[in-house]
């Protein structure tokens, strides 16, 4: 009977074996399947990294070749949207760039791994590139400075040589004189904040002096942050008296003097050495920094005599002429004049061969304008420079007088020249992003008659006269320009695909 019952469940461990091994192989198929699949994500993820590397390439690329030219024939053959690619580690690339009239460079880098052809990835980037910027002064001489009495600047100021602040003058930031000594005339201020009648505000500025030399405050002299008078190299400072000093006045932060201190002051340092720093602008002196003309940096030119190639060796007896016949009103755009023997021993004559001055008298700038030349600009404008809006504008003279001409305030053998009233229309004082930021460059010699000139900018010289005043408050909108300086730095990185 007992037989009989356990003939039944004959087929039932067998049927149980079965079920169990599918149930393993289905779990064996499931775990080698997730392997395989971790193994394809892990896969995917590295081509993905490998082509963002490959893109990335293209930037690096791309940044190196412009720095050097803007029309890199290198790069031009693998632009975007050409049958051509550039290689790199593990893939190719090709790139686009664009650049701005203030030298931003954006440039679009696109990555495939293996190959363009056989792209089994792709990516796509984007960076901005700005020039490091060039200029951090409000007024820069490569010899002295002379601030009138009363004015009022609103930013750093530098020069190679001595600087002089006039009577009850105020210089809300910092002064540098690398190779003088500062004199302050009576009741003039160094200040970290300044509000004046206007609403302006100026506030965060260091205040302070710094002299390669003495710095004589007078008896009413104050400097609100730090004064140094440093020496030259070598001085024995342990000996010196009124040399290297800080003579009179007040430093309300610490005076720091290889001479004596006779400043009051509540923490002072006399006979003691600083270093040069910082020392001058450019090793030899001159103005810093230079300028180099690339007519590759611009997108479009207005090119005096000759369009193509804009070429400054290309030059033109008329070609001051010509410039001076273009409407002034609404002025926008890049112009570069060159001059066949530019010269002009009196830049208050009129325009002619004697004087090969660019007139821009009754100038208004309709945008972003830039003007470029050999020759002197002469400003005889009564009325102020205005804008239809945002503007930034830049004046470049080339043109260098000899060493043994003059230009003052009442003009001579000058590079840049103002006879009348030189006014910047600044827009609202206290927003930075509006009207016009100019600003004026020249390795020569520059000069304004009147007193009531004035910018939101900075100005730039070989050497200047401004005795009779020039109000600068000084914007960062100018503080890089195509053509100062060839670096570039990242401002921006962005993934487009």
């Amino acid at each position: 009977m007992l037989t009989r019952l356990r003939r039944g469940e004959e087929g039932f461990a067998l049927v149980t074996a079965v079920f169990i091994l599918a149930i393993m192989s289905l779990l064996l198929i499931v775990v080698l399947e997730a392997g395989n699949n971790a193994f394809n994500v892990a896969e995917r993820n590295s081509r993905f990294t490998r082509t963002l590397g490959v893109a990335e390439a293209g930037l690096d690329d791309a940044v190196t070749q412009l720095g050097e030219s803007r029309l890199s024939s290198t790069l031009a053959a693998c632009r975007i949207g050409t049958g051509t690619v550039c290689p790199a580690a593990g893939g190719e690339y090709q790139v686009n760039w664009s650049t701005d009239t203030h030298g931003t460079v954006t440039v679009t880098s696109i990555g495939y791994y293996p190959t363009k052809a056989g792209a089994k990835v792709t990516r796509e980037i984007k960076a901005v590139y700005k020039p490091i910027p060039s200029f951090n002064y409000a007024i820069f001489s490569d010899t002295s400075i002379n601030i009138k009495n009363g004015q009022v600047i609103y930013g750093d100021i530098f020069a190679n040589q001595g600087i002089t602040i006039g009577t009850g003058a105020v210089i809300c930031g910092s002064v540098t004189s690398s190779g003088g000594g500062v004199i302050t005339q009576s009741g003039a201020q160094i200040v970290k904040s300044y509000t004046d009648g206007t609403g302006r505000v100026c506030s965060g500025k260091t205040g302070s002096v710094w002299a390669n030399g003495t710095v004589d405050l007078g008896s009413t002299g104050v400097v609100q942050g730090d004064a140094t008078a440093s020496a030259p190299a070598g001085t024995d400072c342990a000996t010196q008296t009124s040399s290297f000093a800080i003579l009179g006045g007040t430093v309300q932060g610490k005076a720091t003097a290889c001479g004596n201190i006779t400043s009051t002051t509540t923490n002072p340092s006399a006979h003691t050495w600083t270093p040069p720093s910082p020392p001058k602008a450019s090793p030899s002196g001159g103005i810093a920094p230079p300028y180099t003309f690339d007519p590759s940096n611009y997108t479009s030119i207005n090119c005096v005599p000759i369009s193509s190639p804009c070429d400054p060796q290309q030059t033109s007896a008329t070609a001051y002429q010509v410039f001076n016949s273009l409407s002034k009103t609404n002025m926008q755009g890049v112009y570069a004049v060159w001059q066949t023997d530019p010269h002009c021993g009196e830049v208050n004559n009129l325009p002619s061969a004697q004087c090969t001055k660019l007139d821009l008298t009754n100038l208004s700038v309709g945008g972003d304008l830039t003007i470029v030349t050999n020759a002197p600009i002469y400003f005889g404008n009564t009325n102020p420079i205005t804008s239809t809006g945002p503007a930034t504008v830049i004046i470049v003279s080339l043109y260098i007088p000899g060493g043994s001409s003059t230009c003052t305030v009442n003009g001579g053998d000058c590079s840049i020249y103002g006879k009348n009233a030189v006014v910047f229309d600044p827009g609202n004082l206290n927003d930075p992003n509006d009207a016009i930021a100019a600003m004026l460059y020249t390795p020569g010699k520059m000069a304004f008659k009147q007193q009531t000139n004035a910018a939101d900018g900075a100005l730039y010289a070989g050497s200047m006269d401004i005795a009779n005043g020039f109000g600068i408050n000084y914007n960062d909108r100018i503080s890089t320009i195509v053509g100062f300086g060839g670096s570039l730095q990242q401002v921006l990185w962005q993934e487009i695909s």
